[in-house]
């Protein structure tokens, strides 16, 4: 699996509010804008080229979706802080890549900062995404990924199988953290299969190179907790407490959601507790290996035990003529005989250690 970098340490608030507010040109590659706009009867969606077209949108529709891709093109954030009369501070929190789930009131806007979780080659990401929950207005913040999170939620608007435009923004908003949600289940879908295979090659042929594998799953598995237990709390403050431009109907979602995040993180404690199992079934593997070859190596030394013996013993210097001689050193034939002598014990002493079952390796 690729290496994993160090996260870097955030950027304090001034820093990085101080380059937004300074900023006139974009610092980076310029951001995507998607607008979706709705009045109940029709809807409307469009790329917005120019930023200048937001402030036309607001005035128009009662509700609008804002999704920005693209947290270095600096001066587009600001203009659309400016348009929606988000401080920079807000700003600030919306694009620092290691933001932490939370939900916190900025003057007339509510920011809902959650993680959209993804599959990066073997390695599971997490991507910061900011939402900002307006009177009229839903506006999104996260980086350029290789799939699209909220195309489902698009879909719904362009089939109208959801009544946007007659329940507003909270439930856009409910809509929103649900796909994010549900963006998790597939992704630990993935640790199903891949824990059933860890196990057997576990138990057949443990190496240093599984060791690392059960290793990255769980250090998989801890990013994503890290990102679901704080995502879980804000879940539960939109669903049971009072927040500024979250009806009733809304919250309802939200607590829909907030079961699922419960079931998420059910789901990553068992698995992360199947990777510890793992990891003793592989130290269990490599002792029972070792035990394997330091049994064969003691058979092998034993079975020779007794040929040093004779070998040492016959190869000890005697008088012929002493009536205590050794026998068989003046007989014709006898290194034969001393020979098969060797050569019976042995067969004799692998047949008992089979029959004991002391050379099998499962037994």
């Amino acid at each position: 699996m690729p290496h994993r970098k160090r996260r870097r340490r955030r950027p304090r608030h001034r820093d990085l509010a101080a380059s937004i507010a300074a900023a006139t040109q974009p610092s980076g590659s310029p951001a995507t804008l998607r607008l979706v706009a709705c009045d109940g009867q029709t809807t409307h969606e469009s790329t917005v080229q120019k930023v200048e077209e937001l402030a036309a949108a607001r005035a128009k529709w009662p509700v609008i979706w804002v999704d920005v891709e693209g947290l270095d093109d600096l001066a587009t954030i600001r203009s659309i802080g400016q348009i929606f009369d988000i401080g920079d501070l807000a700003l600030e929190d919306a694009v620092t890549p290691d933001e932490r789930p939370k939900i916190e009131v900025f003057g007339r806007q509510v920011l809902i900062a959650v993680r959209m979780a993804r599959s990066d080659g073997e390695a599971i990401v997490t991507d910061p995404m900011a939402i900002f929950l307006g009177e009229r207005s839903v506006i999104t913040f996260h980086d350029r990924t290789s799939h699209d999170g909220f195309e489902g939620v698009r879909q719904r608007i362009r089939q109208h199988r959801t009544r946007l435009g007659e329940l507003g923004v909270d439930h856009l908003c409910a809509l929103l953290l649900d796909a994010v949600i549900d963006g998790y289940f597939p992704v630990l879908e993935r640790f199903g299969d891949a824990l059933e295979a860890i196990e057997e090659e576990a138990l057949d042929n443990p190496s240093r190179q599984l060791l690392g594998r059960i290793h990255d799953v769980r250090t998989d598995l801890m990013t994503l907790r890290r990102a679901l237990w704080p995502t879980r709390d804000v879940l539960h403050a939109l669903g049971r407490e009072a927040t500024a431009f979250v009806g009733e109907h809304a919250r309802a979602h939200f607590r829909d959601s907030y079961d699922h995040t419960m079931e998420l993180l059910d789901l990553t404690e068992g698995y992360r507790e199947i990777g510890s199992d793992l990891r003793d079934i592989y130290l269990a593997s490599i002792n029972n290996r070792m035990n394997d070859v330091m049994k064969v190596l003691t058979v092998i030394a034993t079975v020779f035990m007794p040929l040093t013996f004779i070998t040492g013993w016959y190869g000890m210097n005697f008088d012929t003529q002493s009536p205590w001689n050794m026998p068989l050193l003046t007989y014709r034939y006898g290194s034969l005989v001393a020979a098969a002598v060797m050569l019976a014990t042995t067969v004799g002493m692998v047949v008992f250690f089979w029959r004991r079952g002391w050379l099998r390796r499962w037994h």
